[in-house]
């Protein structure tokens, strides 16, 4: 799996909101006031569906693609009980991608054990046990995709 896309599902919506707004501020330099200019709507518009978790369904993909983060349409899909990966082009891979596979689906039996003892936090579960499964499903769609590699054009 791509190392970027490695991502934990956040544990609410709210929390969601709140990583992708991060992310446009601190990795695109993009504040509410902008963010709100480029999605055509007001600031205080903007303030209400982040206060409120009501953003209309229509300005998710705008919401992403200006945030430059996926956490909302993720958190949206994992409580809809679907695994969202990255489609992969069909590239090699190399020992480092074994490894951090390895090392994924570790930490994820390991978290599952802890919880099962009552050593270990449900949210903190759920998110390896999730990027576990992504990691493997992107995995298996790489193999499926091997025999018609894509160009990877970033």
């Amino acid at each position: 799996m791509t190392r970027a896309s490695s991502k934990p599902v956040p544990s609410s919506l709210r929390a969601a909101f709140e990583l992708d707004k991060q992310h446009a501020i601190q990795r695109r330099r993009l504040g509410i006031e902008r963010l709100a200019e480029l999605m055509g709507v007001t600031p205080a518009t903007l303030y209400k569906w982040l206060e409120t978790e009501a953003m209309p369904a229509n300005r998710l993909p705008a919401w992403e693609h200006l945030t430059g983060s996926d956490a909302v349409v993720r958190y949206l899909a994992a409580s809809a009980h679907r695994v969202v990966i990255e489609i992969p082009c069909g590239r090699d891979i190399d020992a480092h991608d074994v490894h951090a596979l390895q090392a994924g689906l570790n930490g994820a039996v390991g978290a599952l054990i802890g919880f099962m003892r009552g050593e270990a936090n449900r949210d903190e579960c759920l998110g390896l046990l999730g990027h576990a499964l992504e990691s493997l499903a992107w995995h298996r769609e790489n193999v499926a995709r091997s025999s018609q590699p894509e160009l990877e054009f970033d």
